[in-house]
């Protein structure tokens, strides 16, 4: 029990700093709160043994630190997909539920690790991840997780949208 209220402690903790990052401006900014927000959902995900999650934040925590520092190569993205995919299949302990951290990491690894891709692309690739955590994060009982994810979600198509309105 208290393994459980550990765990959506730092789940909420995490979602409050990734909702913080969809109000950043800069994709550095987004980056460094992203990766702080994984660290956090890392922790949650260890307790609540949600092993594919693990691995995938790992993937992607890896993926931010590479985009934070501009490293780049044409087949970047792709390793990280390939990487997404077999690990996060090979650790899946949910079934289908387990699948949607790894298309969040997909999607956001064709985005993160393209150098043409803007602050709003980030956001929006955000956002769709958010959703396809939420789904993952009701099924494993981080219910904290789910409504800070719907949460982060609106918030990141939010301020996406909101800078198309100022264009």
């Amino acid at each position: 029990m208290y393994e459980l209220l550990a765990a959506n402690i730092l789940t909420v903790a995490g979602q409050l700093v990734a909702i913080h990052s969809s109000t950043k401006n800069d994709k550095k900014q987004i980056l460094k709160l992203q990766s702080l927000s994984i660290l956090l959902m890392m922790t949650s995900s260890i307790i609540l043994k949600g092993y594919s999650a693990l691995v995938i934040d790992a993937l992607g925590l890896s993926r931010n630190i590479l985009s934070f520092f501009s490293v780049s190569f044409k087949g970047l993205p792709y390793i990280f997909i390939v990487l997404s995919i077999v690990f996060g299949l090979y650790f899946n302990n949910l079934g289908i539920v387990g699948v949607f951290p790894i298309i969040a990491n997909v999607a956001q690894s064709l985005i993160f690790l393209n150098r043409r891709s803007t602050t709003r692309h980030i956001q929006l690739v955000s956002g769709f991840a958010a959703l396809c955590w939420a789904v993952y994060d009701f099924a494993i009982m981080a219910y904290a997780g789910v409504f800070f994810d719907a949460v982060s979600s609106f918030s990141y198509f939010y301020n996406a949208l909101k800078k198309d309105k100022e264009n």
